[in-house]
């Protein structure tokens, strides 16, 4: 089974842009409510065999609203609801000004 190595093109929200490498991502929606949410899978899932995998990305613009989610969810997930708001999905949420949290 192939790791993830980019954000799949076609498989997001509405309301964001991946650039051709897969590398980048753009919200285009205006952010006013939460209908308007950008959800996208990476290229290939997680295996189920890794223990442990590791990721990074850098936020270069955190938005007018400063509202980010970054998670992990099921194939079935609707991508246009945050994560960690279905069954089957997980988000990583700053709750305070130095920790992170999974719920």
């Amino acid at each position: 089974m192939d790791l993830p190595t980019a954000w799949n093109l076609d498989d997001k929200s509405t309301y964001l842009s991946v650039d051709s490498s897969g590398l980048r991502v753009n919200y285009e929606g205006l952010g006013e409510s939460e209908k308007e949410t950008g959800v996208v899978r990476a290229n290939n899932p997680i295996p189920p065999y890794c223990k442990l995998f590791y990721f990074e990305g850098d936020i270069i613009d955190e938005g007018k609203n400063k509202i980010i989610g970054i998670g992990f969810c099921e194939k079935e997930v609707d991508l246009n609801r945050m994560p960690g708001w279905e069954d089957g999905s997980w988000v990583i949420t700053e709750m305070m000004a130095d920790h992170f949290v999974l719920r």
